[in-house]
């Protein structure tokens, strides 16, 4: 009888590590689950940090890098509009004519000879437009837009 309830005994435990099996099985299954929860969130996080990031003061911006986020105001544009953003950035009421940016942007680099003529400029910063960092409001001359008031998306337009 000894030999009997020694595999009674391996039964059982048998029986029982498999219900633990389909247990830790179950919890990691819904431990996945919640992970992709988490991680949809964070991905959502990373988009909204992108968009306003720009009305983050300096001790926020340093927040959200030490949570790991690592933005330039810069990310993904060419050389010409990361300038022109800078300028905006740092210009007063964040708003300037398309004209005096122009003028910002050749008077910004070490030689004027490096700087593109007025319509290349523009056309390199059509993504800080098409991306909506910058917004563009025509001035009073329809034919040209060297009088239109280019500024930071979410800033006060000013009437001149």
């Amino acid at each position: 009888m000894n030999n009997a309830s020694i595999v009674d005994v391996l039964i059982e435990n048998i029986k029982t590590d498999q219900e633990l099996l389909k247990q830790s099985e179950e919890q990691i299954e819904k431990a996945k689950e919640e992970k992709r929860v988490i991680a949809e969130r964070l991905r959502a996080y990373h988009k909204d940090i992108s968009v306003l990031l720009k009305y983050a003061d300096d001790q926020q911006q340093k927040k959200i890098k030490d949570l790991g986020f690592n933005f330039s105001t810069q990310q993904g544009l060419n050389a010409i509009a990361s300038i022109a953003l800078d300028i905006i950035l740092k210009v007063k009421g964040n708003q300037l004519s398309n004209a005096k940016l122009y003028e910002a942007y050749v008077a910004s680099l070490k030689s004027k000879e490096d700087a593109v003529n007025y319509t290349e400029f523009n056309i390199k910063c059509r993504s800080l437009f098409n991306t909506q960092r910058l917004l563009r409001k025509k001035g009073s001359d329809l034919k040209s837009s060297r009088g239109d008031i280019i500024s930071l998306n979410g800033s006060i337009i000013s009437s001149k």
